[in-house]
């Protein structure tokens, strides 16, 4: 018989239970409100730290992955009407909680829609539909030096061919050789092909089209010929002459830089201070990422850390020499305005890319943040940084360097707050013991940021790059003291002292500091198995991977471990991706496919091609030696290889080659446009049909096969180009079948030891040239 408490607390179980509850059913409620209450309760804690409102640039992020995802491009005067609507659910429901937090919520989702749709219409500029061999006039706007001493040249048209003011693009991106000698602000002329930028190789890949569309670049050259330096441009204003003035120091520090240190670590030091990462040798860019130390290499935010940190403590330091001003003056909130301006300067230098811009504003707000009195590395901070950055370069949320950077700044918050609210433990009483602390703090705190930071930033380097580094913790512990101690300081130095012409030691030091940074890359990359390629799976994967780390990071109390199941959710589905077994380029010209051994063969496809190099990375497999392996067939009508279940594939190269491989393969691909007849016999994907889709993976149904593209057939944005005709019913659909049934004998044709296809392919038919 229960008595006292027991008794009190059965009671109240009895009373707390709805009516016609059976007395079996009466835990199971009680247990449903224990746990209703408890998470009350704890999102009440959260609520009084104020930890909900670092969910708003979470939301706005949603908005503006929305808005990317949109199969066809959204009206502006949705997205207007949208966020109105989502700020009168805000007013309408201030005087309550919850409903107002869902309405906030909203409203951020609405508000990160309205700024993408925004950012693109701010970006909107001519592009160009077709490729065209044409003249082009205009002023140079950055010269970046390559390797082999090529340099790549944007420029600002003046005259594209034939095309009116206003039709043609307004910029465009060249490469070209060392000779004639020009620099920004001056203008040229040249004769080349131009193209449109290049979609993605593969699906749900790196999308050049739409970068370029917001940097405003409209086309690209190749085969450039008849080059002329015209001289001097006219003024167009103070602040085109400044930019023009600041790339011409960007190319004499560039110069200046790699000469006085010289080999590979005169281009990394170069890259370092102005952004420049053309010159570095591919070996060496190969070393630093198998040792997970491929991110110094984009100036970001251990760079900008370093940099207005040393700035910082040499302004605070100086100072303090003089009581006088130490004593009156604020001088911390003084020598964080002096390193704000440093780093203002540095932004500029180095080019202000996106990821540059992003670091920038993360510093400013923490400086700002010092000289108002504020704590300057808080997750308010952060989650207004990103705030800041998703409104104003909304685009930039799709890009690695975006999402990897502040999935590491945020694990690293976290962690430092979590450390923050511990008791601290006594000071030892010896000067031995402080000292020995001192050390072993440091080297906790190293360890611990770069494991932290490592492991935020996995999934989203497996996700974009395809690969893993396993030792990239040893590669950073061990180089990251020198650039902290020695490479990042000499920076400031060579910048202050070069105007007097006393920035050699400087750079002598800095290259000593990166010699033995490359020599740890080098050391690192030589174990075994220091890089592992990752299969390529799906932005499913990707968004739990997100979300998971958000939670985890953005909560203080036991409900950040409800981010557990969704990390293991999200590992599952990283783990099994789906698996095409054709992988065809935009152009019909190549194609990857998956052979009966399981594994994806290239087909007319060099292992050095960039597409070819994407391909087999998004299936973790080994580039190999030659291009055709196994059962590839090449003539000099085409290539056929067989499929995995059964039948071919026909790569088909010239038209007289239609008649015999509609009768025997299962899948046709050509960049020609195809006789309907074949279609009766074969699944056809011709040049019309990937003119509507762009890149293509397929994957066998039955008789089938069911496509994912690069773009919907059906809708077009702003930075995609348009087909040169309506898109056909099986394009619409992404299902490609023949309509009869498909023979599957393998056509034996003989192999041409001779047969070169990269020797036979224009320059525009490699996506890697898109880039230059």
């Amino acid at each position: 018989m229960a008595r006292g408490p027991e008794r009190a607390r059965l009671r109240a179980g009895a009373i707390a239970a709805p009516a016609g509850v059976r007395p079996d059913q009466r835990a199971l409620v009680r247990l449903s409100s224990s746990l209703r209450d408890w998470l009350l309760a704890r999102l009440a804690e959260e609520a009084e730290a104020g930890r909900p409102a670092l969910w708003l640039p979470v939301a706005v992020g949603i908005g503006v992955a929305v808005y990317f995802a949109a199969a066809r491009e959204p009206e502006f005067w949705v997205a207007v009407v949208a966020f109105a609507a989502s700020l009168a659910l805000v007013v309408a429901a201030r005087k309550r909680f919850v409903a107002l937090g869902l309405a906030l919520a909203l409203a951020g989702v609405a508000g990160g829609f309205l700024a993408a749709k925004t950012a693109t219409l701010r970006a909107e500029a001519p592009l160009l539909q077709r490729t065209m061999r044409a003249e082009v006039v205009g002023r140079v706007l950055s010269v970046e030096p390559r390797q082999q001493g090529r340099r790549r040249v944007t420029l600002a048209v003046e005259r594209f061919g034939a095309m009116d003011d206003g039709e043609g693009p307004r910029k465009v991106r060249v490469t070209l050789g060392a000779k004639p000698a020009f620099s920004a602000g001056e203008r040229i002329s040249l004769t080349a092909w131009w193209r449109p930028p290049d979609g993605p190789v593969r699906p749900g890949g790196y999308d050049f089209a739409r970068v370029a569309y917001f940097q405003g670049l409209g086309a690209s050259a190749f085969a450039p010929s008849n080059v002329k330096a015209l001289g001097r441009a006219e003024s167009e204003g103070f602040l085109s002459d400044a930019a023009a003035a600041l790339e011409r120091l960007r190319e004499r520090l560039t110069t200046r830089i790699s000469t006085a240190i010289g080999g590979p670590e005169g281009t990394v030091a170069a890259a370092l201070v102005t952004g420049v990462q053309g010159p570095i040798p591919q070996q060496t860019e190969d070393e630093l990422r198998a040792a997970g130390l491929s991110h110094i290499l984009s100036i970001s935010g251990l760079h900008m850390a370093l940099i207005a940190g040393t700035l910082f403590w040499l302004a605070r330091a100086a100072f303090a020499l003089f009581p006088a001003i130490a004593l009156r003056w604020p001088i911390k909130g003084l020598s964080a305005a002096f390193a704000l301006a440093g780093a203002t300067f540095y932004l500029a230098l180095s080019g202000a890319e996106v990821a540059t811009q992003r670091s920038y504003v993360m510093i400013a707000i923490a400086f700002l943040a010092i000289i108002f009195g504020r704590a300057a590395i808080s997750a308010r901070n952060l989650a207004l940084a990103a705030l800041v950055v998703l409104v104003w370069t909304p685009e930039a949320m799709l890009g690695p360097s975006f999402q990897m950077s502040f999935a590491a700044v945020a694990a690293l918050v976290a962690w430092f707050e979590t450390r923050r609210d511990r008791p601290a433990s006594p000071a030892p009483e010896t000067a031995a013991g402080r000292f020995w602390r001192a050390v072993t703090a440091a080297c906790v705190l190293a360890v611990m940021t770069t494991l932290i930071a490592g492991l935020a930033t996995a999934p989203f380097a497996a996700y974009h790059f395809h690969r893993v580094t396993p030792y990239a913790l040893a590669g950073n512990a061990l180089a990251t003291p020198l650039l902290s101690l020695i490479v990042m300081p000499s920076v400031v130095g060579g910048l202050m002292f070069a105007p007097l012409g006393l920035d050699g030691v400087w750079w002598d030091l800095m290259g000593l500091g990166l010699s033995g940074v490359l020599a740890v890359a080098r050391a690192v990359a030589s174990w075994p198995g220091s890089e592992r390629n990752v299969l390529a799976f799906g932005q499913g994967a990707l968004t739990l991977f997100a979300l998971g780390i958000v939670w985890l990071c953005l909560w203080r109390t036991a409900l950040r471990w409800a981010a557990v199941p969704i990390l293991a959710l999200a590992l599952a589905l990283a783990a099994f991706p789906a698996r095409p077994d054709l992988v065809i380029d935009a152009a019909g010209r190549s194609l990857a496919a998956r052979g009966p051994d399981g594994r994806l063969h290239l087909v007319n496809e060099k292992s050095t091609s960039f597409s070819g190099r994407v391909w087999l990375a998004a299936d973790a497999a080994p580039a190999p030696a030659k291009r055709a392996a196994g059962d590839v067939r090449c003539d000099d009508y085409g290539c056929t290889a067989p499929l995995a279940g059964g039948g071919i594939v026909s790569l088909v190269k010239d038209a007289r080659a239609f008649d015999e491989d509609c009768r025997i393969a299962a899948v046709i691909v050509t960049s020609l446009k195809a006789p309907p007849a074949c279609a009766e016999m074969a699944a056809v994907i011709d040049r019309d049909a990937l003119d509507a889709t762009g890149s293509l993976e397929l994957t066998r149904d039955g008789a089938a096969f069911r496509a994912v593209s690069a773009r919907d057939p059906a809708g077009a944005r702003p930075w995609e180009r348009r087909g040169t005709s309506p898109p056909s019913e099986e394009a619409l659909r992404l299902v490609f079948a023949p309509k009869a049934a498909t023979p599957t004998p393998v056509r034996e044709r003989p192999v041409d030891p001779t047969d070169d296809d990269e020797a036979e392919r224009a320059p525009e038919d490699d996506p890697a040239s898109a880039s230059d």
